[in-house]
């Protein structure tokens, strides 16, 4: 293999930034074989007692044999060596944790859930034939769909589904549904009751639960808890699940909460046992829970929820006039420890506006204005702060999405209670990619109808407790791979300030891979930069000093 190796020891302050913004320590590029730019970049590893990095780019498979080039570089991302191999499947799955090859082909069977024209809850058996593709580094799959099955109750009544979740791991379905009302007049006593199924990869019933109210319910939230499977951590099991629930007028008066305040809480294990249950008071009747977060065996339920407005959950959030998306009044947060309310916050549109913090020489002063807002990751700092990062964007009169905007950052103290509201003003404006691109890299945008790409984000926790925000620019598209490329800026946390942010790798054309853009080290208040240039001939390799 021809190499060429390049060396670039840049280390520069820029005159016109404070001494403390983050400096680029070193830099380094190496042009890869011609076989491997071909191929793919298929692992990357760090030894931390040999301090070295490992990148094995796959060249080529036929059947079950692969060949690959392997490039090792030290700490500093000095050329340590190269290697070409040839092996059998079997063999490298000992050797390399992420690899996962299961054949050329293989088959599944699993199980969907669907309510037909009618309401009525239908399940179906499915088979799922996966094919393996070299040059996108997996599987394609086929599904076919096989004979049906309608449960029904005791007394012959059917469901309507409400939500599911399926066990990768065992096949198993758990299924919250709402009893339907038959055509005689008998045997529709329990009609509403809202159950939770559980069901074999055979579809047949192991478990019922009735989640017994005085009130019609709706569902606001569901998400189940992950259980780890050590054979394939990217098929997870179901340990439990959680839900939220909402009073509803939809049957009526009589049968509607008089407070349309007063949600609750339900856990559930995977036996269907419910293990933790409360009622608590909503400060809207409104709550748009968008997501779930885990910290310390402790949950976080967050979303914006409409204040001041007195109507029933089930009668939705309003519709803005002209189309387009609502705007909310204020975000709600819920913690949840040891099975009870720890706390529920309400922060209004005028707190958020009073707590604004923007990069001190940055112009644009972008804000949450209660419009939908596209949360992208969420972090959890040492001293039990809550960063929540997202976006602003644009929808059409059709409701899809037609454009990111600024970035948002929302700062929660430990009690829940807002710290800032920090704003970006993004310097790319993004592209319009394949949504089931952005899916195999690991990222999905906020909805699965849009194909605008937003800007990925992520927070890293220095020694004296200060949050770096790195975020991913998107420049465009090379050898169909997203190019982005990394600005840092530091949240002070006892002031809760935000300094100007710092580009590296925009300049000289290089841009962070797509999988692998931070790479493990155990250099102290630093990051590691790892990409290639537009054309991914050349590695890129930097290191930055946060401080």
């Amino acid at each position: 293999m021809k190499k060429q190796f390049f060396v670039l020891a840049i280390i520069f302050i820029a005159l016109s930034e404070p001494l403390v913004a983050q400096q680029l320590e070193l830099e380094k590029t190496y042009k890869i074989s011609r076989a491997s730019k071909r191929g793919f970049l298929a692992g990357l590893d760090y030894d931390t007692d040999a301090k070295t990095y490992t990148l094995t780019y796959f060249t080529d498979q036929k059947k079950n044999t692969f060949k690959y080039e392997q490039y090792v570089f030290d700490n500093d991302f000095n050329f340590v060596k190269d290697e070409e191999f040839t092996e059998d499947a079997e063999k490298m799955k000992k050797k390399f944790k992420w690899f996962r090859f299961k054949g050329e082909e293989y088959v599944v069977m699993g199980n969907t859930v669907e309510n037909n024209m009618m309401g009525t809850l239908v399940l179906r058996k499915k088979k799922i034939t996966y094919k393996y593709q070299f040059l996108m580094g997996g599987y394609n799959r086929k599904v076919e769909i096989l004979e049906k099955v309608k449960p029904q109750t005791d007394d012959g009544n059917k469901f309507t589904g409400l939500t599911h979740a399926e066990d990768d791991m065992t096949g198993e379905l758990y299924i919250l549904a709402s009893v339907k009302a038959k055509i005689s007049a008998k045997g529709n006593e329990d009609v509403g009751a809202i159950r939770l199924l559980k069901f074999d990869n055979e579809l047949k019933v192991l478990k019922s639960k009735d989640f017994e109210f005085p009130y019609a319910q709706s569902l606001a939230f569901v998400r189940s808890l992950d259980r780890e499977n050590p054979d394939d951590p990217e098929s997870p099991g179901v340990s439990g699940m959680i839900f939220i629930f909402a009073p509803s007028n939809a049957l009526g008066k009589n049968a509607a909460d008089p407070d349309n305040n007063n949600y609750t809480y339900i856990r559930v294990d995977d036996q269907c046992n419910i293990v933790e249950r409360f009622s608590f008071k909503s400060p809207a009747s409104y709550w748009r829970v968008d997501d779930m977060l885990v910290n310390n065996n402790d949950f976080y339920l967050y979303g914006p929820a409409m204040a001041g407005r007195d109507k029933y959950y089930n009668e939705g959030a309003g519709t803005r006039f002209g189309g387009g998306e609502v705007k909310y009044k204020a975000v709600q947060l819920l913690k949840v420890s040891n099975g009870k309310m720890s706390y529920l916050t309400e922060t209004n549109l005028e707190e958020f506006k009073a707590k604004q913090q923007f990069p001190p020489s940055q112009k644009k002063t972008p804000d949450y204005n209660g419009r939908e807002f596209g949360v992208r990751s969420y972090y959890f700092t040492s001293s039990g702060d809550l960063i929540v990062l997202g976006q602003n964007y644009d929808k059409t009169k059709e409701g899809f999405i037609n454009q990111y905007e600024d970035i948002l950052g929302f700062h929660f103290d430990a009690n829940g209670k807002l710290k800032a509201q920090y704003g970006l003003d993004t310097k790319e404006k993004g592209i319009i990619v394949d949504y089931n691109y952005l899916n195999s890299v690991g990222y999905t945008t906020v909805t699965k109808i849009t194909t605008i790409y937003a800007c990925p984000q992520t927070i890293i926790e220095g020694t004296d407790g200060d949050q770096y925000w790195i975020l991913q620019e998107i420049k465009g598209q090379g050898n169909g791979k997203l190019l982005t490329y990394p600005r840092i800026g530091k949240i002070n946390m006892k002031s809760s300030t935000l300094t100007d942010l710092k580009a590296f790798g925009k300049g000289d054309g290089f841009y962070l891979d797509p999988t692998y853009p931070f790479l493990e080290t155990d250099k102290n208040e630093t990051v590691v930069f790892f990409g290639a240039d537009k054309p991914g001939k050349e590695l890129w390799f930097a290191r930055v000093k946060l401080k």
